[in-house]
């Protein structure tokens, strides 16, 4: 089989992994990147009208878009909205209906890609500028060369046919001090992947992070950094910036750090925003002290849809409490139940030995 790694260039296959649909994903023994060993000449037919907010169980997409996004984009407006500058120029790369840039509260302008053009028209009647179906359609390069202050593709690069490519080409179009801000898939040393594998069959690339980490080396003065998700009961994913600014980078680092800390001391407002949207909205993980915060995000994000989700992880928590309780009071009578039958045999075993019992 003939096995060319798009960000390293190697021939070398290190392992192999079996889609649940029978595919082949491919790794690079070199950089550890992973791909599909048969990928299609187009991508055009997973991203059908019905990709967004009525796929099928099964099916390639999401059957309530707009929820799923809520939750799983509230992190990146946050950081967006405290680096980019005012009537800085946004590029939403895979921008679906629009709702990231839709959601941006700030005088900003607007632009998209997206390749649904159900979901385009939608971005477009929100009134974002739509350059292109395909981050590599030359109509991106020509006349923006070097202008967006923020990128963002969020769940995006790794449906694309030409990953190393689809990076270059977001990276040339950055301003000078522009920040690209991305999220795809994880195939994890530590997690469990069979998200990734048994199911979003229209993944071309199974990024990994020594695979991220050598391709984003490999572009000179490229300041890079992310890390590792931990979403509960999901695969996991990588979050990451890359920048040519190093005030940017810097700033933008500080903001992941902080989005990531376990805690919420010595962070700002801002910061404490961005941990609870990443860890409380995004990753379905609450504390006791989150929780108690949440009000701070609430007076920047509250929304039926997010309110929703809220729901379901007090839902959660609460159903649990219920079982462990239950559990608590069942462990509870069965220990009680032990030493009644402990303190009977003792009885028994006194009575005989002093003559009172026969044996």
């Amino acid at each position: 089989m003939e096995f060319h790694c798009n960000v390293c260039g190697s021939t070398v296959i290190s392992k192999e992994i079996r889609r649940g649909d029978g595919h082949a994903v491919l790794f690079c023994a070199d950089c550890g990147m992973g791909a599909v060993s048969d990928p299609p000449e187009t991508t055009d037919g997973f991203y059908e009208d019905g990709y967004y907010g009525t796929a099928a169980a099964g099916a390639p997409g999401y059957s309530d878009y707009a929820f799923t996004a809520e939750h799983g984009l509230l992190w990146c407006r946050l950081i967006i909205e405290s680096l980019a500058p005012p009537g800085g120029r946004i590029l939403d790369v895979g921008c679906a209906d629009g709702f990231l840039l839709d959601r941006l509260s700030g005088q900003y302008h607007r632009f998209g890609i997206e390749v649904n053009a159900a979901a385009a028209e939608k971005a477009a009647a929100r009134g974002i500028t739509m350059i292109a179906n395909d981050v590599s359609d030359p109509r991106l390069t020509s006349g923006t060369w070097g202008k967006f202050d923020v990128i963002t593709s969020i769940a995006t690069f790794e449906h694309v046919l030409d990953f190393r490519d689809a990076i270059r080409i977001c990276l040339d179009v950055l301003a000078p001090a522009g920040l690209l801000l991305f999220e795809v898939p994880l195939i994890s040393d530590h997690r469990d992947n069979s998200d990734w594998f048994q199911s979003s069959y229209e993944h071309i690339y199974y990024p990994t992070v020594s695979g991220l980490s050598r391709l984003f080396g490999a572009f000179p003065g490229i300041y890079h950094m992310g890390f590792e998700t931990d979403i509960k009961g999901y695969g996991s994913t990588y979050i990451g910036v890359a920048t040519r600014d190093a005030a940017i980078f810097a700033r933008a680092q500080r903001l992941l750090q902080a989005m990531a800390q376990p805690g919420l001391e010595g962070l700002d407002v801002t910061e404490i925003q961005l941990n609870i949207a990443y860890h409380v909205v995004h990753c379905f993980r609450p504390t006791p002290e989150r929780v108690l915060a949440l009000p701070k995000l609430l007076d920047v994000a509250a929304t039926p849809n997010l309110l929703k989700r809220l729901t379901q992880l007090w839902y959660g928590d609460s159903a649990l409490a219920v079982e462990r309780d239950v559990y608590f009071k069942a462990s509870q009578f069965y220990e009680q139940d032990a030493r009644n039958w402990q303190d009977a045999y003792n009885a028994l075993a006194a009575a005989k030995s002093d003559g009172s019992v026969s044996a």
